[in-house]
């Protein structure tokens, strides 16, 4: 605020102070007012930001629970590099011997050589006019590049590597003693896919029609404890149900030993992960809505989502295939606090929480999958009431743009206070600068008086 320290000096009163007095009187409890709803409104935005990131970094893990075949995880081992394999979870467990008799392999062309020198002397060297077909698997791939007379072998071969039909040939040149050559290689395997090139104009003959053949495309072999299999390519799928071979090298005589095996492991990593996150998020929500200490105190929405979690976690689902349609059922219950835990009650008649999760996942993973992932799964209600929160229109979404807002509107309001202060503050200043005029010249005219009073002669009484 503007300190005119002038103001007073003509009456000698401290009217600078008064003005002060004045306008804090009416600031200083509008100022408290603001600071401590502007206060109150960010705590309450700060939590509610905590409660979307508890929720959310829960979600993160119901997102692996709500797909089923993330418990369906196997271990696959093999005794040798020469093949490499992946299951989808659902193969059955078993060993077997895996031997590559032959790779799958493509054809590899190279232009006309007579007596083993090539007519070419160097990559720019040119050859005719014409079209080139390239065809592997009797016109099921193919594709054409046109040629013309001033094209160099060099351009010829980046037509073909550029032509955006191009199934799979990769031309190359090749310098030599005997001359330079135009090479062409299929990544199409399978010895009914060979690699044929002909041409429309006689001119092109030499890099087309009177190709040697260095290289003939044939099938793969593999042998499964000893049935073989033949196919065009180097994966096999399905040949063991379920599982993907992809062949990489001949072991003829020295087969490779494949192991599967479920990965109970995996299993039991996600559900401890699944309690620890639930846990986490309950110690999250508790914290925020703490009577005293919390930034989201009584809060409705937080008392909301651990009452509906919790109701989650102790009803059975209705859409479970088999005898697994709770999380009772795999061990696991909320203790007194509301927290989960594996049960450590057990009976004669009742295994341990342990001992039936242990049981669940080795002999009945698909239920425990469907349990948590199937359309009522307790993973996926989870994540859907999650959703109902955070989503782009969820409850938590929405109530903090509404915070947010208001926040901003504070800012407004302490503009609109600084207006009026400074409009109340010139409008005293203005009312005290007459009273100060006014009363300076009443006293000018005072000292006048008394000064002229003071020069009057008595007169003497004869």
């Amino acid at each position: 605020m503007a300190n005119v320290t002038s103001l007073g000096i003509g009456s000698g009163i401290d009217l600078e102070s008064l003005v002060t007095a004045y306008v804090n009187a009416e600031a200083v409890p509008q100022e408290i007012r603001l600071q401590e709803k502007e206060d109150r409104l960010s705590l309450e935005l700060s939590g509610v930001g905590s409660f979307k990131s508890s929720l959310s970094s829960f979600n993160d893990i119901l997102e692996k629970l709500t797909d089923a075949d993330s418990l369906n995880k196997q271990t696959v081992t093999s005794s040798s590099t020469d093949i490499s394999v992946t299951t989808n979870g659902f193969a059955s467990n078993g060993s077997f011997s895996i031997e590559v008799e032959q790779l799958a392999q493509g054809s590899r062309l190279q232009s006309e050589a007579t007596a083993g020198v090539s007519p070419f002397t160097s990559a720019s060297d040119v050859v005719g006019d014409g079209v080139l077909t390239f065809d592997a698997g009797d016109g099921v791939d193919s594709f054409d590049v046109t040629i013309t007379g001033t094209e160099t072998l060099s351009d010829i071969r980046d037509k073909i590597n550029e032509n955006e039909d191009n199934f799979g040939v990769v031309a190359n040149i090749i310098s030599t003693d005997a001359g330079t050559f135009l090479t062409y290689s299929s990544t199409i395997t399978g010895a009914a896919n060979g690699l044929t090139v002909t041409t429309s104009d006689g001119s092109l003959d030499a890099i087309s029609t009177n190709l040697s053949e260095e290289q003939s495309a044939e099938d793969g072999i593999l042998l499964v404890d000893g049935n073989k299999i033949t196919q065009e390519t180097n994966e096999y799928k399905n040949v063991i149900e379920d599982v993907t071979i992809t062949a990489s090298k001949v072991n003829t005589g020295s087969p490779a030993t494949l192991s599967i095996a479920q990965d109970q492991e995996n299993g039991s990593t996600l559900i401890n992960e699944f309690i620890a996150g639930y846990n986490l998020m309950m110690d999250d929500l508790t914290g925020l809505a703490a009577p005293k200490q919390g930034r989201l105190a009584f809060d409705p929405n937080v008392r909301q989502v651990k009452q509906q979690m919790a109701d989650i976690t102790l009803q059975a689902i209705t859409t479970a295939v088999g005898g697994i349609d709770s999380l009772s059922d795999i061990g696991l219950e909320l203790d007194s606090d509301g927290k989960l835990k594996i049960s450590t009650f057990t009976s004669e008649n009742i295994p341990s929480g342990q001992e039936r999760l242990s049981d669940a996942l080795e002999n009945n993973l698909s239920e425990v999958g469907e349990l948590f992932a199937s359309s009522g799964g307790i993973a996926t209600q989870m994540s859907e009431l999650i959703d109902n929160y955070i989503a782009s229109d969820g409850v938590l979404t929405q109530r903090t743009e509404i915070l947010t807002e208001r926040v901003s509107d504070i800012d407004d309001e302490w503009s609109t206070l600084e207006d009026r202060l400074r409009s109340l503050e010139e409008r005293l200043r203005s009312q005290f600068t007459f009273l100060d005029t006014t009363v300076s010249q009443y006293n000018a005219t005072s000292t006048w008086l008394a000064s002229s009073l003071a020069n009057i002669t008595p007169q003497k009484d004869n």
